[in-house]
């Protein structure tokens, strides 16, 4: 565009041009609508389709000449003048995409498409801006990158079809939609008196020029998900609707939030985008002109925007106030943000706008595509005049009068080559500034390091089961045939390159985690077992199905492959669970939902949504074994210690309860609950962990009159939670320490449980219902029942003869509590294996768990929780060794936890063989099976010596 040649082409303009309300202030996008469509629809009218299309040429000429005196007189900013040539371009486009529309539905009809319903519905159409148009940033000559998109696959009809009938068919309707992009584009940049309406580039789809120019939505998803790579996250960042259905636009943009804006991303992602902007200067940016280009040059505006788009794609995922496609205002929330440093980004923005200006006015000169400064000494001086510049003493700090402050610009001088030192000064001391700040985000220097492994398998065998020996592979040779196999494919598939380059790099995070003898490791981060890890990803791998898109995800997000590595190390149990429901742990991960802490509230919500499912059973061990994955990676990351896992697994159980007490109570239609459940050992204690029985009894008002339908209603609950499926149980209930056990009513009144522990309990049931706690049901009773127990567990010496105190009762119960904690010593430790025996053996859990019953019982304390009754001990004096015995007891509940991890079983003992124990050191964080024995010993030492002085005679 050459102003000059386009005014005595059209002097009429220089009237409207001349008008100042035309000038000084921007158009808007409505404005510009508008009055192109008052133009358009006589036409339109009257079929006149090449008039039409005439009409927005010279629409887009003329305004474009507006914008560009507008700019050159200084009466519009950067912001303005890039967003009127954005709205020019999105009102010019959306016109010829109406008139090709309706070209194309007199030739061929209209597309439809079936809906789930099976009705016919009008299949919708979009076009989408890419790049500078998506980002409302575009230029005078700039490109128009963009996407067409279309609802789904369907049929062309001349007549709309019903559900009933359905005329012939013209074409498919992806035939129709391609045709329809092909014409468009076609009078888009077609050359007519009055100039082309824009040059289009396609190449940012699907598989670029190779790929259709139009897909369905769900196209573009599949594409998205199983093969889009980082640049496609950042060229779709600025997506944007231009023109077409507002609608499907959005729906697109809703489909791909995920893929643009991840909420992990890999360790290479800078390392990508740095090779991205490396191969530009390399292969596209001409010979000579990496200093002069402005736009893809070293210090240019693409740096600019690489530095944005790269924060963006690092952090967009989890803060939403950083996604967005322009420049300049991202750049504010880098800094506000703390991305980076407020003076930065106000450099990178002034240079931006300096930058762009240079660019603009470049382009200007015979409507150019080019962002490289001339050079001849006398387009340079044009330039620098262009851009302001006329004073040889100028500086940066010294800009020409304007309504801007976008600009770094000095004021005129009759001295050219003052201004072009000036000019060329100041773009030096931006192209610095931008290149600095670039390099400070993305090395370019950097590499991803060789693999420190043999990088093939065949003819290095030798080598390969020599490394797996060293590092603790116990079947090297098996191991080699899965380890290649997870690099190469099974054989029968075709694996892409870049899927083996990433298995390349997982393998070596992998292997990472088995050192050899000679390197140094925390302990606590070297896998135990890894052989069957390598066999447990194999299974998940085939579980999964498409690897490519897995391991992707992995590069994308390696924590996600770390996870799975420790979960199949850590856990049996849970590694089963993995691989036979492989959505289970991608759903954790994608969601961010490990992060998520959520008590029985917040479970018991979740539990609720599915109050109208058919089938209770499936519907509770579903959400249990989603649940119950959740709080198990939690743990294995790190990411809730020991007491944490502990009151979320008991959170977990307390609203299980309540919820199967809902359900069978919603069954017969019962207004209210008809009994409490109260909890009993670890479930009363808040200590459910892995494996854990739950403890209940169930007690109901005294003015109860119907027992026997109770009884049944509390069989139905107990079957809900612990009846096995394929889908396993959600929790094993036991209702055996109930008064008379076994024998006993499964549910009784409040009076008769009184009338039980009073009269004819014996010791030990007044220390398991001392860990008494209210968990579901009927709130009133349960209030109730922990009152009276209250009454009957207070064995202050102050009541020595109190007739409130249970028969059981004798002035020697501690000594009674030691005796029977001396028999469980004896009869449950297997004999010779008092070492192993870590829960029943002499300092095992069990004298810590009778310790803080004793404490309770001695002082009329209501705290059915071990390390808490042993906390408030500490504070009243009570308890020797205070600080070392709690944090020896904190080691032994962890070991507990870290067996029945494994297994989820009830685990009492150490595994005896020698092989699994080294397995169950490593996994409690030890360098030998020597040091945790070592340790073992001496944590139950002094617990012993602790438990002696708390029960010794008198």
């Amino acid at each position: 565009m050459h102003l000059a040649q386009t005014f005595l082409a059209h002097p009429e303009w220089l009237g409207f041009l001349i008008d100042a309300g035309h000038l000084q202030y921007p158009r808007k996008e409505q404005g510009l609508r508008r009055e192109l469509s008052d133009r358009l629809q006589p036409l339109l009218a009257s079929r006149d389709y090449a008039g039409a299309f005439s009409t927005l040429r010279e629409f887009k000429l003329r305004e474009h000449c507006r914008i560009a005196v507008r700019d050159l007189a200084r009466l519009g900013n950067l912001p303005e003048t890039i967003g009127e040539l954005s709205s020019l371009a999105d009102v010019c486009l959306s016109g010829a995409l109406q008139v090709c529309a309706l070209q194309f539905q007199e030739r061929h009809g209209q597309p439809f498409h079936q809906d789930v319903d099976g009705r016919w519905q009008a299949t919708p159409f979009c076009v989408l801006g890419m790049g500078k148009l998506g980002g409302q940033e575009l230029n005078y000559s700039s490109d128009v990158d963009l996407l067409f998109v279309y609802g789904d696959e369907g049929q062309v009809f001349k007549e709309p079809p019903t559900k009933g009938k359905s005329p012939s068919p013209v074409m498919a309707s992806h035939a129709y939609f391609n045709r329809l992009a092909a014409a468009f584009i076609g009078e888009v940049t077609r050359l007519g008196p009055e100039g082309f309406l824009f040059r289009v580039d396609m190449r940012l789809r699907p598989e670029g020029d190779a790929g259709p120019l139009c897909r369905s939505l769900g196209s573009y998803e599949n594409y998205y998900s199983q093969w889009g790579q980082t640049w496609e996250r950042m060229m779709l960042i600025k997506a944007r609707c231009v023109a077409g259905d507002a609608s499907l636009a959005g729906e697109f943009l809703e489909m791909i939030q995920p893929f643009r804006y991840p909420r992990f991303v890999g360790e290479g992602t800078l390392r990508e985008i740095a090779a991205m902007k490396q191969r530009i200067e390399n292969e596209v940016v001409r010979a000579g002109e990496l200093d002069r280009n402005v736009k893809l040059g070293r210090g240019g505006i693409r740096e600019i925007e690489f530095v944005v788009q790269a924060q963006q794609v690092l952090h967009a995922g989890r803060n939403p106030f950083l996604q967005g496609a322009q420049t300049l205002p991202l750049l504010q929330k880098l800094a506000q943000y703390d991305l980076l440093p407020e003076a930065t980004t106000q450099q990178l923005a002034g240079a931006y706008c300096f930058l762009r200006d240079v660019e603009h006015r470049l382009q200007m000169e015979g409507n150019l595509q080019t962002h490289t400064i001339p050079t001849g000494r006398l387009a340079q001086e044009r330039l620098a005049r262009l851009m302001g510049f006329g004073d040889a003493k100028s500086s940066l700090t010294k800009p020409v009068r304007r309504r801007s402050r976008d600009a770094v610009v000095a004021p005129d001088d009759p001295s050219p080559s003052g201004a072009l030192t000036a000019f060329n000064t100041a773009l030096q001391q931006h192209m610095r500034v931008v290149r600095a700040a670039y390099e400070a985000l993305l090395q370019t220097d950097g590499g991803a390091g060789e693999f420190p492994f043999p990088l093939h398998f065949v003819g290095v065998e030798t080598e390969w089961r020599a490394l797996l020996e060293a590092r603790r592979f116990r079947e090297p040779a098996k191991a080699f045939k899965l380890l290649r196999e997870f690099v190469e494919g099974p054989g029968h598939v075709h694996i892409s390159s870049r899927t083996t380059e990433c298995a390349r790099q997982m393998l070596a995070r992998l292997l990472a985690m088995c050192p050899a003898a000679n390197e140094e490791a925390a302990p606590a981060r070297v896998l135990s077992d890894p052989d069957r890890v390598v066999a447990r990803m194999d299974s998940f791998i085939a579980a999964y199905g498409a690897r490519a898109t897995l391991f992707e995800t992995w590069h994308s997000n390696p924590a996600f492959f770390d996870l799975l590595v420790w979960l199949f190390d850590r856990s049996e149990f849970l590694a089963e669970l993995a691989i036979r429901t492989p959505d289970l742990v991608d759903e954790l991960v994608a969601g961010d939902r490990l992060r998520q802490r959520k008590v029985a509230a917040d479970i018991l919500a979740d539990l609720r949504h599915g109050l109208n499912d058919a089938d209770q059973h499936q519907w509770l061990r579903r959400y249990h074994e989603a649940e119950f994955m959740r709080i198990g990676c939690r743990e294995i990351l790190g990411l809730a210690d020991l007491a944490q896992h502990t009151v979320e697994l008991t959170a977990l159980a307390d609203a299980c309860l309540q919820y199967a007490l809902e359900v069978v109570a919603r069954r017969r239609r019962l207004k209210r609950a008809p009994f409490a459940i109260i909890g009993l050992g670890k479930l009363g204690g808040g200590e459910i962990t892995y494996g854990s029985d739950l403890d209940i009894v169930f007690v109901a008002p005294d003015d109860t009159k119907e027992l026997p339908k109770l009884q049944r209603l509390a069989v139905d609950l107990m079957d809900l939670l612990s009846a096995r499926s394929e889908l396993g149980c959600v929790f094993a209930t036991d209702a055996r320490l109930r008064p008379d056990g076994e024998k006993g009513l499964l549910v009784n009144t409040l009076r008769a449980h009184a009338d039980y522990y009073r009269q004819r309990a014996q010791l030990w049931e007044l220390q398991a219902i001392s860990r008494a706690r209210f968990v579901a049901g009927d709130a009133k009773t349960g209030t109730r029942y922990l009152a009276c127990v209250a009454t009957l567990t207070d064995f202050r010496p102050a009541r020595n003869g109190d007739p409130k105190l249970p028969a059981c009762f004798t002035p020697d119960w501690k000594g009674e509590m030691h005796r029977m904690r001396l028999r469980i010593e004896k009869e449950r430790t297997p004999a010779g294996q008092d070492e192993l025996a870590i829960k029943t053996g002499r300092g095992g859990l069990m004298d810590v768990e009778f310790m803080a019953q004793c404490f309770c019982l001695a002082h009329g304390w209501q705290e059915p929780n071990t390390l808490r009754a042993l906390e408030r001990a500490q504070a009243a004096g009570l308890l020797p060794e205070a600080e070392t015995f709690l944090e020896s007891y904190r080691e032994l509940r962890r070991v507990e936890g870290i067996l029945r991890r494994w297994s989820y079983e009830g685990e009492t003992g150490l595994p005896d063989a020698p092989a699994p124990f080294h397995r169950v050191s490593v996994r409690c964080g030890f360098a030998s099976p020597e040091e945790f024995l070592k340790a073992l010993k001496g944590w139950r030492k002094l617990i012993r010596e602790v438990y002696c002085q708390v029960f010794k005679p008198g």
